[in-house]
């Protein structure tokens, strides 16, 4: 009678399975991560998009001169054209294919600070917030400086 060698070279299929099993796991756990920072990266991309395009909003609107006016709001409502892209200065903007929302927001102070001299009305200045909405409707940026009135 023969005897039969034990033979134990090679991975048996449960080993296999198992393999398989924690390195699908592992390769599900790395996937998860991936889709996340990919969210971050494309919600940061989109916040700054919305601050640059606000700063660059606030130039163009110290760019421009502006007379006295009663009424301080009035320095940035544009009547002559109904169509937002087309004001000045713009209510949306047309930037990467998609279509950004601007408001602009002006006050005057006419107190004093502590230690100044001056206040924003003596020296023609108003402060503008400019706020950058994305299509989205959540991602917001905005800037604020001051324009000088003449």
């Amino acid at each position: 009678m023969k005897r039969l060698k034990n033979n134990s070279k090679g991975f048996t299929l449960i080993e296999v399975v198992a393999a398989i099993i924690i390195i699908t796991i592992i390769l599900l756990s790395f996937s998860q991560l991936f889709i996340q920072t990919n969210r971050t990266a494309a919600m940061n991309t989109e916040k700054l998009v919305t601050i640059n395009l606000a700063d660059a909003m606030l130039e163009r609107v110290r760019a421009r001169t502006y007379p006295r006016a009663t009424d301080i709001q009035s320095y940035f409502v544009d009547t002559t054209q109904t169509n937002k892209k087309l004001k000045n200065p713009p209510l949306e903007v047309d930037l990467n294919g998609r279509t950004y929302s601007v408001s602009y927001v002006a006050s005057q102070s006419t107190a004093k600070s502590k230690n100044a001299t001056f206040s924003e009305k003596d020296l023609n200045l108003v402060k503008v917030v400019v706020t950058v909405t994305a299509p989205n409707g959540k991602t917001k940026g905005s800037s604020e400086g001051y324009v000088s009135i003449e």
